[in-house]
């Protein structure tokens, strides 16, 4: 299964048989068997045939709507699953501070952790990756033994300061004059490699969304992120401890191999925006990541026939899985997916 993105503006997307097809000024620019796809991403002006609604809806798959600049405008959500006694549990144990307390600490530890395995493999900046290294150690030590959600957000907060302080000394340093990392910045991210990161949390987060919605939770009750008009807090919950492996992995290849260049990016009115060119040089960087196979515990060596391994984009669907599971009490704890 795969992700559809459409960033030509002015086309249109249409079904003929099948198969999506991509057209502008009477002309197909490409095509796609209905059977493979997961979700669409649509950034900018383009545009659903009114027909290809109601397919896309009864056959389950969501389109979200993005600016340009890869700003979140708004989502198509086809109907939930009909497991509503599921979100009956997770609405119940949304009130229940101590069993969001155990789920938090599970998402942060595995965050930091996965941190951590991401600095420990950086060449460059060994220095910084060490210091790095033995910061997040302590704090996902410490976040596995947090006694609030207040006390686990403030070790969450360190680990992320801990590891941006590191991030940018990752960057090669010839890349890194033409395109320096000054720390995190967001809403709206005020250079190019902030642009890039924005950009691909925004993507998982729709990803993560995607598969809650397949297994039926409810995006928007989460346990770690505050209930906020609008917010998928679930989605931001179990997106955390896969931003440093889907996202921060993909924008550093791609920085330090030239796939994105200073020329790629385009200062507007809406802030930093990728040139077409340079966006879709990085969604393939970024779907090529999600393909990528890997081993994932739920799964033994022969379940899936291809030796224990699925795609990220699986994984992410397994951790929701791992999570309505713990809901409806058959393990008793919720397991990060963890890097080594």
């Amino acid at each position: 299964m795969t992700t559809l993105y459409l960033s030509e503006q002015g086309a249109t997307l249409a079904k003929r048989d099948e198969r999506l097809v991509v057209r502008k000024n009477g002309r197909s620019l490409s095509e796609l068997p209905l059977l493979q796809l997961r979700q669409i991403v649509i950034f900018g002006n383009a545009v659903l045939t009114t027909p290809l609604v109601p397919v896309l809806l009864r056959r389950g798959i969501p389109v979200c709507y993005l600016s340009q600049s890869g700003r979140y405008r708004g989502r198509l959500q086809p109907a939930w699953d009909k497991n509503a006694a599921l979100r009956r549990v997770q609405y119940l144990r949304a009130a229940n501070p101590t069993f969001c307390l155990a789920v938090s600490r599970a998402i942060v530890t595995g965050k930091s952790l996965n941190m951590r395995a991401f600095v420990r493999r950086q060449r460059c900046g060994r220095g910084a990756a060490q210091q790095a290294s033995a910061m997040l150690t302590r704090l996902a030590r410490q976040a596995g033994a947090a006694k609030s959600l207040d006390e686990l957000r403030g070790y969450e907060g360190a680990a992320t300061a801990a590891y941006y302080h590191a991030w940018g000394r990752f960057i090669k340093p010839e890349v890194a004059r033409k395109l320096p990392f000054p720390g995190r910045t967001r809403h709206p991210p005020r250079d190019p490699v902030n642009a890039l990161l924005s950009l691909g949390y925004t993507l998982l987060y729709q990803e993560v969304l995607t598969a809650l919605s397949l297994v039926g939770l409810d995006p928007y009750c989460g346990f770690l992120h505050q209930l906020k008009q609008g917010h998928a807090a679930l989605a931001s919950d179990l997106a955390e401890e896969w931003r440093a492996t889907l996202v921060d992995s993909v924008v550093l290849t791609a920085l330090n191999r030239r796939e994105i260049t200073p020329g790629d990016f385009r200062q507007s009115r809406a802030g930093i925006r990728l040139t077409h060119e340079g966006l879709q040089s990085f969604l393939r960087r970024y779907e090529a990541r999600l393909t990528t196979r890997t081993r994932h515990p739920r799964l033994n060596l022969s379940a899936d026939g291809g030796g224990g391994q699925v795609s990220y984009r699986r994984c992410l669907e397994l951790q929701a899985r791992e999570l309505a599971d713990l809901l409806l009490g058959r393990t008793e704890s919720y397991r990060p997916f963890l890097i080594h």
